[in-house]
């Protein structure tokens, strides 16, 4: 009797435990929503390949007032991308493609300041090609023909000299698409169906074209001036997105990748292995994936935005944990609320906490504090930032980048907190104060005393 009883106690306990980390993602995924003004969430957790969630937050259409199913159908973006990085690999297996292959070899008239791009530099985004997504005319949500885009994109300067930096461009991928074609004599969005959807059973996997009927579709939406509107309609996809999917379908397809099912183990190493430049430095991106290592502890994902949809697969390796995000607001990135659902899953993924310390070098702590002005200033010329971030931030969405820097306007507190080794560079972090609110900000500092990258997220340090 009581060996039962102390069984009893362990089971429910541990049926506790799991009921409290379940109501932390709960109330993360509710808070997110809250927060962000986010209509309707689908999320899918796996460990160890095991659902351990799989539920449905708020509403997937607001005028009808309908809520959200696990089983809906989402535009999954840019989550597109991994499917064509697939197929590229899937075809390098096969010894029909090098990854240092020019891209002249399958795409003719290309002009000359394309000549040293490669396909490793379009899978792992370095080309230096400037993002279509953001080119008038051709943008998103234009309409255009393929002669339409290469007229235009061939009259364009590179962002950066090939092979010198990293920025994510759908234009590297629009054109792995077309080198697909130009292998197989399939278009890419036949070669996924094929090779990827058909053997792994994603039958909710559908090519958004157009506008048909498509039951159990989720209602995308824009936020405009606190206004929620209709999704923005955005252009038919190549090899850079273009997928509507359910969560079910993005665990089959990234736990059959892993299980070997599309390519080898050792071509899914490759893919999932950070870029590195001829500096020395990692990127952030693999082969269509991001490779980040973020407090310690390393993310394997890939977001995706349309004009109406954020979304998010999302991998934790040490915890054997994939996280299927997908939501149907456009402004959400994917890859962030999923990463705050790990943490509230698993606490010890947060961050430490940050404390001020006395300031070791006060002068250049000054000269940081002057360049955050300077980058919510928009200027980013000034002989503190390094090249390679100058090149960065030149790009349309490096533009992008520099409105989140618009609070650091007027700094009212600059506080020292620590300095930490990441090889080639050096990190220094501070707690800064602006418009009442509180961040962490992180500058990159190269062996030169150059700024090389400049990051920053709310202060949720506890309150004394």
């Amino acid at each position: 009797m009581i060996w039962k009883r102390s069984s009893l106690s362990v089971l429910a306990l541990v049926s506790f435990s799991a009921c409290s980390l379940a109501d932390k993602v709960d109330d993360a995924v509710k808070a997110a929503m809250a927060r962000q003004k986010i209509p309707g969430v689908a999320l899918l957790m796996t460990r160890h390949d095991k659902v351990i969630k799989n539920k449905a937050y708020g509403i997937c259409n607001l005028e009808l007032n309908v809520p959200v199913t696990t089983s809906m159908l989402f535009e999954s973006g840019s989550i597109g991308k991994t499917f064509t990085s697939t197929i590229i690999m899937q075809l390098w297996e096969q010894g029909k493609i090098s990854l240092d292959d020019p891209i002249s070899k399958y795409i003719e008239h290309t002009p000359d300041a394309w000549k040293d791009i490669k396909i490793r530099n379009m899978l792992g985004h370095t080309s230096g090609l400037k993002d279509y997504a953001l080119v008038e005319g051709i943008g998103l949500a234009d309409h255009w023909t393929t002669e339409q885009w290469f007229a235009k994109m061939n009259t364009l300067s590179l962002d950066f000299p090939t092979g010198t930096a990293f920025a994510y461009s759908n234009s590297n991928y629009l054109l792995l698409g077309l080198i697909a074609q130009k292998i197989t004599g399939k278009p890419i969005t036949d070669l996924i169906i094929e090779r990827i959807f058909k053997p792994l059973g994603m039958n909710h996997s559908l090519e958004s074209d157009g506008d048909p009927i498509i039951p159990n579709r989720a209602t995308g939406y824009w936020e405009s001036d606190n206004v929620m509107i209709n999704e923005i309609k955005i252009g038919h996809g190549y090899g850079d997105g273009g997928w509507i999917n359910t969560c079910e379908d993005l665990a089959k397809f990234e736990r059959g990748l892993r299980e070997g099912k599309l390519v080898k183990p050792e071509t899914l190493s490759l893919m999932r292995t950070p870029g590195v430049l001829p500096t020395g430095r990692k990127t952030p991106y693999g082969f269509g994936w991001f490779v980040r290592t973020v407090n310690g502890h390393q993310y394997i994902s890939h977001g995706g935005n349309t004009g109406g949809f954020g979304s998010s697969i999302f991998r934790v390796p040490e915890k054997d944990l994939t996280i299927i995000v997908m939501t149907n607001l456009a402004s959400v990135v994917g890859d962030v609320l999923a990463q705050q659902i790990a943490e509230a899953y698993s606490p010890d993924l947060l961050p430490k906490p940050i404390v001020e310390s006395p300031d070791p070098n006060p002068d250049f702590s000054k000269t940081l504090k002057e360049a955050l002005v300077e980058l919510a200033n928009r200027k980013t010329t000034q002989d503190i930032f390094d090249p390679e971030m100058k090149a960065r931030l030149s790009t349309g969405r490096g533009q992008m980048v520099l409105e989140r820097f618009a609070p650091f306007k007027a700094i009212e507190s600059f506080a020292y907190c620590q300095t930490e080794a990441s090889d080639p560079d050096t990190t220094l972090t501070y707690r800064v104060k602006a418009g009442g609110k509180s961040y962490i900000v992180t500058f990159v500092v190269t062996k030169e005393k150059k700024l090389f990258q400049v990051g920053m997220r709310p202060d949720e340090s506890p309150k004394k």
